[in-house]
C-alpha cells in the first residue's frame, strides 16, 4: 500500500509538465512568426521606397531634358534671329556705302553751285530719314540723314532757304529728344549674363532640405489618415533616419539646397534671361519689365547680394526695367513737305514766290 501511494505523485507531476512544454513551444513559434512578419514588412517598405525614388528620379530627368530641349530650341531661334539681323545690318551698310560713293562721285562731276542737284540730294536724304523712322524705328540713322541734309542746305548759303532750314532744325531737335535704346547692346549684355549665370554664387544661408520636408509632410499625412501599421512604419522610418548622419568636410558654401534644386534654380534663371532677351529684340517693354522684376526678385532671394557680380547684374536689370523699348517717335514729314514746296515754287514757269506763301513750320 505504501508503494502505490509513492508512485502516484510522480505520475501526476509528469502529466502536468507536458502541457507547459507545449505552451512554451507554441509561444516561441508565435514570436518567430511575428519577427518574420516584421522583417517582411521592412523589406516591402525598402522595395517600395526604392521604386518610388526611382520613379521620382526618372520624372526629374524627363522634366530636365524637356526644359533643356526648350532652352536649346529658343537658343537656336535667337541665334537665327541674330544672324538675320546681322545680315540685314551688313546689307544696309553695303547699300549705304554704295549710295555714299555714288553720291560723292556724282557730286564731284557736277558744279558745286548747282542748287537743283543739291536740293535733290537733300530731298533724298530726307526720304531716307523718313523711311528709317517709319519702317525701322531707327532714330540714329534718321538723325544722321537729317543732320547731313541740314549741313548740305547750309552750304548752299541761300537766304530763301532759311524757313526750310528752320524746319530741319526743329525736326532734328525732336529726334534728339527721343530716348533711344541700344537694342543690340542690351541683347549682347543679356547673352553674356546667360553664359555667366551658373557662376553666380548662392546666398550663404542654411536652407531647408526640400526632400526631407516633403517626407515629413508625407509622414504627417500618414499619421493622420493611416492605420496602425502605417504608424508603425513611420516610427521605424524615423528610427532608421536617426541612425544615419551625413557630414561633408571642406565645403565653402553652406547652402543646403539639393543638387537638383540648385540645377533647376540656375536653369530657371537662364530661361527667364532668355525671355528678357527675346522681349528686347521684339521691343516688348511690358514683358521685359515683367521678366526683369522676376529676375531681380530671384537674385535677391537666392543669390549672394554681397558679391560684386550679383550686385552689378541686379543694378543693371533695375535700370533696364525703366527703359521704354518702343518710345513714341516724332513726325519729320514737315521738313520734306517744306523742301518740296520750295522746289515747286522755284521751278521754271511757276508764279513768283511773292504770290505764293511758303508753308510755315
Amino acid at each position: 500500500m505504501t508503494d502505490n501511494k509513492t508512485e502516484n505523485p510522480s505520475s501526476t507531476e509528469s502529466t502536468s509538465t507536458q502541457p507547459e512544454q507545449k505552451t512554451a513551444s507554441t509561444t516561441e513559434k508565435t514570436g518567430n512568426q511575428i519577427w518574420l512578419v516584421a522583417i517582411v514588412v521592412v523589406l516591402i517598405i525598402v522595395i517600395a521606397s526604392a521604386i518610388y525614388l526611382n520613379n521620382k528620379i526618372q520624372g526629374l530627368e524627363q522634366g530636365a531634358n524637356s526644359k533643356l530641349d526648350n532652352i536649346n530650341a529658343q537658343s537656336e531661334s535667337m541665334t537665327k534671329q541674330i544672324n538675320t539681323l546681322n545680315s540685314d545690318i551688313d546689307q544696309l551698310r553695303l547699300q549705304t556705302e554704295a549710295m555714299a560713293n555714288s553720291i560723292a562721285g556724282l557730286y564731284q562731276q557736277e558744279p558745286a553751285s548747282n542748287e537743283d542737284w543739291a536740293l535733290s540730294e537733300i530731298e533724298y536724304l530726307l526720304i531716307i530719314a523718313t523711311h528709317r523712322i517709319i519702317l525701322e524705328r531707327d532714330v540714329d540713322t534718321a538723325l544722321a540723314a537729317m543732320e547731313a541734309a541740314e549741313l548740305r542746305l547750309r552750304d548752299l548759303n541761300n537766304p530763301d532757304l532759311i524757313p526750310v532750314r528752320e524746319q530741319f532744325v526743329a525736326d532734328i531737335n525732336k529726334l534728339k529728344a527721343v530716348n533711344t535704346v541700344d537694342i543690340t547692346g542690351l541683347s549682347i549684355y543679356l547673352a553674356d549674363i546667360i553664359d555667366r549665370a551658373n557662376s553666380l554664387p548662392l546666398k550663404k544661408v542654411v536652407l531647408e532640405n526640400g526632400e526631407e520636408k516633403a517626407v515629413q509632410e508625407e509622414m504627417s499625412e500618414q499619421e493622420q489618415n493611416g492605420s496602425a501599421w502605417r504608424n508603425f512604419i513611420s516610427s521605424i522610418w524615423q528610427e532608421l533616419k536617426g541612425l544615419v548622419v551625413i557630414k561633408r568636410s571642406g565645403e565653402t558654401r553652406r547652402a543646403l539646397l539639393l543638387p537638383d534644386q540648385e540645377y533647376f534654380l540656375y536653369q530657371n534663371l537662364r530661361l527667364e534671361l532668355e525671355n528678357a532677351r527675346l522681349s528686347v529684340l521684339r521691343r516688348d517693354t511690358e514683358n521685359l519689365q515683367t521678366s526683369v522684376n522676376l529676375l531681380v526678385t530671384w537674385l535677391k532671394d537666392y543669390f549672394n547680394t554681397n558679391d560684386a557680380a550679383v550686385t552689378n547684374v541686379i543694378e543693371t536689370l533695375q535700370k533696364m526695367s525703366t527703359l521704354d523699348l518702343k518710345p513714341e517717335l516724332p513726325d519729320i514729314n514737315s521738313s520734306l513737305e517744306t523742301l518740296r514746296a520750295y522746289i515747286r515754287m522755284s521751278e521754271p514757269g511757276h508764279s513768283d514766290s511773292s504770290d505764293t506763301e511758303m508753308p510755315q513750320p
